[in-house]
């Protein structure tokens, strides 16, 4: 099975996890203290996967390269943010929202895609990342999206998370064949974002939905979690 194919098949695992999201909003969203909780497990997960998948990989690489796309991705984050924020001021509802989502969902799948060019079980293990990603996000969309049918609230988190399709497409295409400063260069992008969801997305809203124990906890145990994955997958041949 070539690349791209492996990398299509598994993005279909977010995509489906974005569609339960929405169905759970839709039919029976989440107390605040559950939500707390999850973003703090989905938090550790990410940052895990940042910290064990991504910046590993770095280091095999000339520091130029690594400098090169942190750069970039502190630029587009925050730049995604702003445009975010401008379009809520604007009186736009919930566009803002989508916009800076499906820009998001979008880097994951080029991240991802650069994932399983690198080889080895990194795009494997970023496919789990990413799903516990949208399961909180496609929440969050589908909340946002007010009084919709569920069927809206349902199918937006989904469509909008068919860009993680598109996404690793681009990325295994574009990135099949290249130089490995290149590589480490959209890895260090994509290193950016994750931390950039876990300190300004997932914990921000986490601490506003209310703060307990029990859900700082969760953190440490999604990245415990996602290390004994890890972990696992390492002593698998192939």
């Amino acid at each position: 099975m070539s690349e791209l194919t492996t990398a299509l098949l598994y993005t279909l695992v977010p995509v489906a996890t974005a569609a339960v999201a929405g169905t759970i909003a839709a039919f029976r969203p989440p107390h605040a203290r559950v939500t707390s909780a999850v973003q703090h497990f989905a938090a550790g997960v990410v940052f895990a996967a940042a910290a064990i998948e991504l910046l590993p990989e770095l280091l095999k690489n000339s520091p130029i390269s690594s400098l090169l796309g942190f750069a970039l991705g502190i630029v587009v984050m925050f730049s995604l943010r702003w445009a975010g924020e401008r379009a809520e001021r604007r009186g736009a509802g919930s566009a803002g929202l989508l916009l800076a989502t499906g820009a998001d969902f979008l880097v994951d799948g080029v991240v991802l895609g650069a994932g399983f060019v690198a080889g080895g079980q990194t795009g494997a293990l970023l496919t789990v990342a990413i799903s516990v990603e949208y399961l909180f996000v496609g929440v969050a969309v589908a909340a946002a999206l007010g009084a919709v049918s569920h069927a809206r609230k349902i199918g937006i988190p989904t469509g909008l998370a068919l860009l993680t399709t598109l996404g690793a497409g681009i990325g295994v295409v574009t990135l099949a064949g290249a130089p490995g400063p290149v590589l480490a260069t959209v890895l260090a992008f994509g290193a950016v974002a994750f931390m950039y969801l876990v300190t300004e997305e997932l914990l921000v809203r986490a601490h506003e939905q209310g703060e307990t124990a029990f859900g700082s906890v969760l953190f440490f145990v999604g990245f415990l979690l996602y290390l004994v994955i890890e972990e696992l997958a390492g002593t698998v041949p192939g």
